[in-house]
């Protein structure tokens, strides 16, 4: 699968680059599976990152296979946040699956970002019309 983000990472402050990858890491360790589509985006999620402790902090949830916490999004408008929302799907289906504990994150995650519920679930929609084009 093609890792090249929609959401632009060069435009995004420090605090938002930390929270954006950490939200990655939460995806893909949410299903309990790490698959090698999802190691392709870890490795892409470590160049996102600029400080090293934090990328090896994020290195050591996914080595555990702990979930991050995962705070509320810091200064996101709507247009980034759907951006970051449709490539954390994007890494949820990168295995072919789109597991309930992916879906959940999901909607936690767009409602912590100001998200409707049927915005979601279109969003969530758009996920499973991914995972088949394949």
């Amino acid at each position: 699968m093609d890792i090249d983000f929609k959401t632009k990472i060069s435009a995004l402050k420090s605090t938002q680059r930390e929270w954006f990858a950490t939200a990655m890491v939460a995806m893909v360790l949410a299903d309990g599976d790490i698959d090698r589509s999802e190691v392709d985006f870890i490795m892409k999620m470590s160049t996102l990152v600029k400080d090293d402790a934090t990328v090896e902090r994020l290195k050591k949830f996914i080595q555990f296979k702990t979930m991050p916490p995962l705070g509320p999004p810091v200064d996101i408008d709507r247009k980034l946040g759907m951006t970051m929302i449709v490539d954390l799907i994007r890494i949820a289906v990168s295995d072919k699956d789109f597991d309930t504990a992916e879906k959940e994150l999901i909607q936690n995650i767009g409602k912590g970002l100001g998200f409707k519920q049927d915005e979601l679930d279109k969003l969530i929609m758009y996920g499973f019309e991914l995972m088949t084009k394949g």
